[in-house]
């Protein structure tokens, strides 16, 4: 299993982790205001961060960058809104500021997005989502724990066959480009086979014992606590007082065809730092809980 920071918000009851990732993802899609997608972005990035290091390091440089890069780059291309123009392109068509700015705030919107899901397959294990859903909607709870898991262990999988092929000279690297391309094919079938087999074993698995029964009973460690209903009350509240801003229009922002003014009043400025605040809760919980152990650590 992967060897991940020590995180207190984990420990929490699933109902108040799938709310709040519910809700920062919801905020995080939709409302396209720069000062939120700062703010999304740099919790995202935070607490993935915060969890896992040197992998987020690895995946914001092979994916997040790229990504970002990519977007900024062809939206101006291939969208020509706003009345700035910086230039024309070489078929005439005008390259704008507005365009430019919309492309940076999409790229945000999706790194953001993609950071917070990397937080998600690292908190919303399998048994959560099977302890939320599993009694609703059984099937779909166990696809989804499926599919959560299935991408690990599909890298291990893959890990595992590619070492076994390359000591028989059979690897993706290995020979004239004729072979590389029959060994990559031959390395996919292989991997198609064992995933087959996997959800067909996990399907008898689970039929055997039960699964999905109307009276079938289920054990869990979860209990809601106190701390439990503190924080949940603290994520309804963020997120009404947020919704209600949104659909008010305090958060409206306006890429074109000119670049809107961010409001800065009172009420906007409370409502960027309640969202502030619900975002970054999770560190804030991980980083007391941290300092606390590293003081009755001190003190042994």
């Amino acid at each position: 299993m992967e060897n991940l920071q020590k995180d207190t918000f984990s420990e929490y009851h699933p109902t108040v982790i799938f709310t709040y990732f519910t809700l920062v993802l919801l905020f995080s899609m939709f409302i396209m205001n720069p000062v939120f997608l700062a703010i999304s972005f740099f919790a995202a990035f935070s607490y993935a961060l915060y969890l896992g290091r040197a992998k987020t390091l690895k995946m914001l440089l092979k994916v997040v960058i790229p990504m970002f890069l990519l977007i900024a780059v062809i939206n101006p291309l291939f969208s020509h809104g706003g009345v700035t123009i910086l230039a024309y392109l070489s078929d005439g068509n005008p390259f704008t500021l507005e365009s430019v700015i919309y492309g940076i705030a999409a790229a945000f919107l999706m790194s953001s997005v993609i950071l917070w899901f990397s937080c998600v397959n690292k908190i919303m294990t399998s048994d959560k989502i099977i302890f939320l859903f599993g009694r609703i909607v059984p099937t779909l709870s166990l696809l989804i724990s499926m599919i959560l898991r299935f991408i690990p262990k599909f890298k291990a999988q893959l890990k595992q066959v590619r070492a076994s092929q390359h000591c028989i000279g059979r690897d993706i690297t290995d020979g004239s480009l004729f072979r590389r391309i029959k060994n990559a094919v031959r390395i996919i079938s292989v991997m198609i086979l064992w995933s087959m087999e996997n959800s067909v074993e996990t399907a008898d698995s689970m039929k055997n014992r039960g699964y999905g029964l109307p009276h079938r009973t289920s054990f869990a460690l979860y209990r809601f606590e106190k701390r439990d209903g503190v924080f949940i009350l603290f994520l309804i509240f963020c997120g009404i007082y947020v919704f209600v801003g949104a659909v008010s229009g305090y958060l409206d922002y306006d890429y074109f065809p000119s670049l809107s003014n961010i409001s800065v009043g009172i009420y906007e400025f409370s409502l960027y730092t309640v969202y502030f605040i619900m975002c970054l809760t999770p560190v804030a919980v991980d980083i007391k809980e941290d300092r606390k152990w590293k003081y009755i650590k001190s003190k042994i």
